[in-house]
């Protein structure tokens, strides 16, 4: 039970601090400038790639991990 509420604590400031931290970004409008304008071609790059990373690591943990301990063979190490 202690767990739960130590968990739910830190998880309340660390988001507590991620939207004080985040609200004087917002106050300054500075990518509507020319200089700012590779940011629209990267973004879907850098998306994609980090969604195909996730999805391999996901599914390189499951095929040499979890099929493995659910199937009854040992794990490499």
């Amino acid at each position: 039970m202690m767990r739960a509420v130590k968990a739910v604590r830190v998880l309340g400031l660390a988001g507590a601090l991620l939207v004080a931290a985040a609200g004087p970004a917002g106050a300054t409008p500075v990518l509507a400038d020319q200089k700012y304008q590779w940011f629209y071609w990267l973004a879907p790059i850098l998306v994609i790639s980090v969604i195909g990373m996730i999805l391999f690591l996901s599914g390189g943990y499951i095929t040499k991990v979890l099929l493995p301990k659910y199937r009854g063979r040992k794990v490499k190490e």
